[in-house]
């Protein structure tokens, strides 16, 4: 796989991509997160597209400027400018769950650059879906746990050692199957970008203002049978806005449906580029 960092919007970002054919950018999850979410899992699917994965913002080995100012509106510029790199004039983006809003934020910014979207545990279209997630992660934790987050969240802004423990505690409420996080890899999150971008999406997110440039986009949402947002919530409060989306289950995964049910992932993801794809060209059985 290839490596290399490139300057966008002065700032350094780190870079990996494989393959040919059918250009697909990742979107890492987070906010905070790694392009490392992904591999191997995802690798595979280099056989098929030209697969471009990236440490967002202060993520994994992608630099900071002292004093950045974490932000939605930035990340998207950046995906801009990053497509522009690429000479590509439109995308597939493959986004998953902070990723996910990044890749319909972006969308619903330039939909004239993209291809498809393809969504994994996803987050909705606002504030009031992210807040539910919250809630409902918070729900599945009780009360005891509740307060055990409130220490280690407010202590891990000091200590790296708190940060570790508030994974442990929060990993399994991630995952369908416990057994499953023996292949987690250890992730260093970028705090701020997780504690900034937060907060934004608690208070200010809302692509309901944006549904003309989103409802005529190939969407696919795969979504995990145990997600914390679960795919009834998505049919209930979601895929009413996005009549051109596709909803698929991901039996027997949770939230990391990436790490969990790969097999599944990559299945989906190159049936519904297939099938996209005919519908593009106006042939075959699926064609309208």
């Amino acid at each position: 796989m290839e490596e290399k960092y490139l300057k966008i919007n002065d700032k350094t970002l780190f870079i990996k991509q494989k393959g040919k054919g059918e250009p697909m950018i990742f979107l890492h999850g987070g906010p905070g997160g790694s392009l490392d979410y992904f591999l191997p899992q995802m690798e595979s699917l280099a056989k098929d597209f030209r697969i471009i994965l990236y440490d967002q913002t202060g993520c994994g080995k992608s630099d900071v400027n002292e004093g950045h100012l974490y932000s939605i509106d930035d990340e998207i510029s950046n995906l801009e400018e990053l497509r522009k790199a690429f000479n590509l004039e439109k995308v597939t983006l493959f986004g998953e769950s902070w990723g996910s809003i990044l890749g319909l934020a972006y969308a619903a910014r330039y939909p004239e650059r993209i291809d498809k979207l393809i969504l994994t545990a996803a987050v909705g279209l606002s504030s009031e879906d992210y807040r539910a997630f919250k809630q409902s992660l918070t729900r599945k934790l009780g009360f005891h746990k509740k307060v055990l987050l409130g220490w280690y969240s407010f202590t891990s802004l000091f200590s790296d050692n708190a940060s570790t423990k508030l994974e442990q505690l929060l990993d399994p409420y991630y995952v369908c199957s416990p057994d499953t996080l023996r292949k987690k890899k250890e992730i260093l999150y970028n705090k701020d970008a997780l504690t900034y971008i937060g907060k934004e999406l608690d208070q200010n997110y809302n692509l309901l203002t944006s549904l003309t440039e989103l409802r005529s986009l190939p969407i696919l949402i795969a979504q995990g049978s145990h997600d914390i947002l679960t795919p009834e919530y998505l049919k209930q409060h979601v895929m009413h806005h996005l009549p051109n989306a596709t909803l698929s289950e991901v039996k027997e995964s949770g939230h990391w449906t990436i790490l969990e049910q790969p097999e599944q992932i990559v299945a989906v993801t190159r049936s519904f580029m297939r099938s996209e794809s005919v519908r593009s060209t106006g042939t075959g059985p699926l064609a309208q």
